[in-house]
């Protein structure tokens, strides 16, 4: 009896009920995290997608400066058969308009962030058109922002998420880029 005991003493592992006491625990953790998360998620995408819209003004900017060249961003922008939400070049001819040859800094599709689109409720793009009709703006080799008719530039541009919330990025005549 005492040899039954000792051998049960030193089994390892887990009984049922602890068992099921974790289950049961991490099941109520989980039903309260889940619907902080699909809040969360959205406002995330949101944001990521405004920073990275931040980011390649940004990149446009310095590319103008660093290649000594007008570096243009224009928006629903087609290339190659696919229409882009947004595509930054090198303006090589100066018309804010997307030439064949001209270099691609970058091109984005919104669909990328899930769920971030423009909103049209604010205004979507409020950049003067090029002669294309597509909004548009350019930084010259200083680094400050130009229009289709060589006037300074500004702008913003109003985003949102399937949650109705929304973010902007304003772009100043003097070339500053925020995020308010």
């Amino acid at each position: 009896m005492k040899k039954l005991i000792s051998a049960l003493k030193n089994e390892k592992g887990f009984t049922l009920i602890e068992v099921l006491v974790v289950i049961s625990l991490i099941s109520i953790m989980a039903s309260i995290a889940i619907p902080g998360y699909s809040v969360w998620l959205p406002n995330y995408r949101l944001k990521n997608a405004s920073r990275d819209l931040l980011s390649n003004f940004q990149l446009a900017k310095l590319t103008s400066i660093k290649k000594n060249c007008n570096c243009a961003i224009t928006f629903s922008q087609p290339v190659l058969g696919t229409t882009y939400d947004y595509v930054v070049f090198v303006d090589a001819d100066n018309d804010l308009e997307f030439d064949a040859g001209e270099e691609i800094l970058t091109k984005i599709l919104w669909t990328s962030y899930k769920n971030v689109l423009f909103d049209t409720n604010l205004g979507s793009v409020n950049f003067a058109s090029n002669d294309d009709g597509l909004p548009a703006i350019a930084f010259r080799t200083n680094g400050l922002p130009v229009s289709n008719s060589g006037a300074m530039g500004m702008g913003t541009v109003f985003l949102k998420n399937t949650r109705d919330k929304t973010s902007s990025i304003v772009l100043s005549a003097s070339g500053n880029i925020r995020i308010p």
